[in-house]
């Protein structure tokens, strides 16, 4: 009976072992889970055949677009915190473009991105 007692032993000595090496490995691999910030790239599209009013879209490194400003925000709010989102918005205007027709509507986007860890970089024209 003796040895059976110490085979069982053994086995939960080596479970807890184990359970502690993962312990102790856990937060490490959590760390390569968690996504990296990213640096993003921001255009604004005119949608040529639209027609009147003009319509605009924000376009996400030249891949994804989105079609309101709403949209845009719903996409930031999942970035990792500490990614850049850069906007060089030229000085041509066509009229009606979204933010930049407003100041006060730049500085609500900006601290919208400041209150969900984005950095908003605006690369002045000229």
């Amino acid at each position: 009976m003796l040895p059976l007692a110490n085979e069982k032993m053994m086995k939960m000595s080596r479970l807890l072992l184990a359970l502690v090496l993962c312990g102790a490995l856990l937060p490490t691999l959590a760390q390569d889970l968690k996504r990296k910030p990213e640096n993003l790239t921001m255009t604004l599209a005119w949608i040529g055949d639209a027609g009147e009013p003009k319509q605009y879209v924000f376009v996400i490194n030249g891949v994804v677009a989105y079609k309101t400003l709403d949209g845009l925000k719903k996409y930031l709010k999942d970035l990792p915190k500490d990614s850049t989102l850069t906007w060089a918005p030229g000085c041509c205007r066509m009229g009606g473009e979204p933010l930049l027709g407003s100041e006060e509507g730049m500085k609500l986007f900006k601290k919208f991105c400041e209150s969900v860890g984005i950095k908003f970089a605006i690369v002045p024209s000229g």
